[in-house]
């Protein structure tokens, strides 16, 4: 990972990090294109797997981890191009909800593309086996900790 820490005797955290920078670094390329960071990506996917019924900026703003504020800061540089949408919820007309736009689906779709190929050529030297392997580890790893 550096040169005073070789591979074969780096810490478990340490190759965790490494590997997630790798991820990191590619995601934020992939999205260079579209003029877009890896958050405002994030916020399109959480809004497009809410449904076509949309999802409000509260919840929102809990599956990205922000603010409420901050959540309406991203809604509104999506809306301003054009990738989302706010409407009267259907449910309670004095809250909104949000969803994609044609684009935003469209570009969600690209993107989601472009890291199903990079994410591909990340683990490309892992084969299915140890891929499913590794998920598991790490799916292991997640749920211990939610529990804390």
């Amino acid at each position: 990972m550096t040169e005073h820490e070789p591979l074969d005797r780096a810490p478990l955290r340490t190759l965790l990090m490494g590997v997630a920078r790798l991820s990191r670094r590619a995601w934020s390329a992939d999205l260079e294109p579209y003029g877009l960071s890896p958050h405002l990506a994030r916020a399109m996917s959480v809004i497009a797997h809410a449904g076509g019924a949309g999802i409000r900026a509260a919840e929102l703003a809990e599956a990205l981890r922000v603010s409420p504020r901050s959540a309406t800061e991203v809604v509104d540089a999506l809306d301003e191009r054009g990738l989302a949408q706010r409407a009267p919820d259907p449910t309670d007309r004095r809250a909104k909800v949000i969803s994609l736009t044609a684009k935003g689906i469209d570009l969600h779709e690209q993107i989601a593309e472009s890291r199903r190929n990079r994410d591909d050529a990340l683990f490309d030297g892992l084969d299915d086996g140890e891929r499913r392997r590794l998920a598991d580890l790490l799916r292991k790893v997640l749920e211990h900790n939610e529990t804390r």
